[in-house]
């Protein structure tokens, strides 16, 4: 794209490669995307979620509850900062953080929850939430795969203490590389974050607390400036071809489609369905040409890394995903007779 390489010239002839005027500006456009909030960009996702925990002063202790459906990182995190994460299960129909089993696992050790807007739908933020403020809890958004989304007449990422983001390359909205961040309406937490991520850093060599490296550089940034002016619209195909699915499927009644909750706008991070024959679905699209994914195969409670962390009774609902999830093709240049033929494949299948 012409106007990134112009903008990566500019930053070689410059040598300026970490911080500077360019993240300063991505920080200051993605924060009014959002609404006004504040941001600071990072190394990448997983690290905006350490940081998040990390200036919020968690404790070895501490108690983190995660859904048990998502990527690895949101609880990976937890540990990472020191604190223990406990699974919660999901809701059938849109895979997101339940409420009620939320408040199932709520101890006298629980300081926070992690919700993540998984697949670009958000989660129940307003019940979230209320359980959160009832019980004096924090609420991090894990935004990862919702750039853009709405709930209500707000984009997420500004109704939790804090949100963070990843601009990894198949996001949404994503880099040409790894990046990241954070976002935050409490200043003085976003700053405590930004210390962190800088080495604890006050001035040049004086550092006031032990901090680590994780900076969004600035030719990534250069790459984000460019994308988010089409991110609107590139949400929005996404939208029509998530629309091609459901009415070409609709009729097909061995599968399940996950639904966007109500009053939410989702960004089809990925098109996702359920089915009892995923697999056998899966080979018989590949051998047609067409490419799928299972995001993800595993609950995190059965995860290997996780096991000493995870409960010995079963999260049903997160189960049955990690052996019936398959994701179709998504993404904002598929053409209406690319999805076209994906339906066609299904529909043969059954």
């Amino acid at each position: 794209m012409p106007e990134i390489e112009a903008r990566w010239q500019q930053l070689s002839a410059n040598t300026a490669f970490i911080g500077g005027a360019e993240v300063e500006a991505l920080e200051n456009q993605f924060g009014e995307y959002l609404g006004g909030v504040g941001c600071v960009g990072v190394a990448n996702g997983t690290d905006a979620i350490v940081l998040a925990l990390k200036a919020l002063r968690v404790e070895p202790g501490d108690e983190v509850v995660v859904p048990a459906y998502t990527f690895i990182a949101t609880a990976a995190a937890v540990i990472l900062a020191g604190a223990t994460p406990v699974f919660a299960d999901v809701e059938p129909g849109t895979l997101n953080l339940d409420p009620v089993s939320l408040e199932s696992c709520l101890t006298d050790q629980t300081v926070g929850v992690i919700g993540v807007h998984l697949y670009g739908r958000p989660f129940d933020l307003e019940s979230v939430g209320a359980i959160c403020r009832d019980r004096g809890l924090w609420l991090i958004e894990d935004a990862a795969q919702a750039h853009g989304a709405y709930l209500g007449s707000k984009r997420v990422g500004n109704s939790g203490l804090l949100a963070t983001w990843s601009f990894y390359p198949s996001k949404n909205l994503g880099c040409f590389g790894d990046g990241g961040a954070v976002t935050a309406t409490d200043r003085e937490v976003l700053d405590r974050v930004r210390l962190l991520g800088n080495h604890g850093r006050t001035e040049h060599y004086e550092h006031a607390e032990i901090g680590t490296n994780s900076r969004l550089d600035a030719l990534q940034a250069a790459v984000l400036i460019v994308r988010l002016k089409t991110l609107d619209d590139d949400n929005a195909r996404r939208r029509e071809i998530a629309a091609r699915y459901r009415r070409g499927l609709e009729t097909v009644g061995e599968i399940e489609i996950l639904q966007d909750p109500p009053d939410t706008q989702a960004v089809y991070h990925q098109m996702t369905l359920l089915t009892s024959q995923r697999d056998a679905l899966r080979t018989w699209l590949v051998d047609r040409g067409v490419g799928t994914g299972i995001h993800y195969p595993t609950a995190l409670h059965r995860q290997p890394a996780l096991e000493s962390y995870g409960q010995t009774t079963s999260l049903a609902v997160s189960e049955r995903a990690a052996e019936q999830v398959l994701c179709l093709p998504m993404f904002s240049r598929l053409t209406d007779d690319e999805v076209d033929n994906v339906v066609q494949g299904i529909v043969d299948f059954f």
